[in-house]
């Protein structure tokens, strides 16, 4: 950092007393939504997320597999078979409420169910982690296994979404003999980053 040459700058800038703006651009930048969820992928989330460690993400979702609310939870698979029904389990989300059975709604409507992406990996033993049944997060009395559900549900959603959808600008302006180039992302369609708030923006 040289203080003297800043200082010279930023004088310059202060009597040339205006910018010229000389390039203006931008382009469209989607953000993909993600594919399904695989036993690393869970524990990285719930802690990033959740602020659960990995041993405690194993046990609370084990605990939810075994009342029935989500799928095997040990698993490498990050795509669906051809023969999921993702209509049925969506739809059965609809009678809980709140913002995901609002969310629900919306996803079977004006063509806003897209087929889920497939990640890179499979196991061939078992699928990925999913919902197994529709329930409302609130009744679920432990406070990590309400969040891990709720994690798995949002995620499983997001997967069946659109991907969201933004604008980049790219700005440069000239002042005095400087360049100053800036850059900003707007969000035009949020799509799967909707299900997926307060986590994802």
């Amino acid at each position: 950092y040289d203080r003297l040459a800043t200082l010279a700058l930023y004088e310059s800038c202060l009597d040339a007393g205006e910018a010229v703006v000389t390039d203006l651009s931008g382009r469209p930048k989607n953000k993909w939504r993600p594919v399904p969820l695989a036993t690393v992928e869970l524990q990285k989330r719930a802690s990033r997320y959740l602020r659960i460690g990995s041993e405690s993400v194993m046990a609370a979702a084990e605990a939810l597999y075994n009342d029935g609310l989500i799928s095997y939870p040990r698993t490498e698979t990050e795509r669906f078979r051809p023969e999921f029904e993702h209509m049925p389990l969506i739809q059965s989300f609809q009678g809980v409420g709140g913002d995901i059975g609002g969310y629900a709604s919306r996803l079977l409507t004006n063509n806003n169910f897209q087929n889920p992406r497939a990640g890179q990996h499979d196991d061939n033993a078992h699928p990925s982690i999913t919902p197994a049944r529709a329930v409302d997060p609130n009744t679920i009395g432990d406070a990590q296994q309400r969040g891990i559900y709720t994690l798995v549900v949002k995620h499983y959603l997001a997967c069946c979404s659109r991907d969201a959808m933004g604008k980049e600008t790219t700005l440069t302006v000239r002042m005095a003999s400087e360049e100053f180039t800036a850059k900003g992302l707007m969000i035009l369609e949020r799509n799967w980053l909707e299900i997926y708030a307060p986590w994802e923006r």
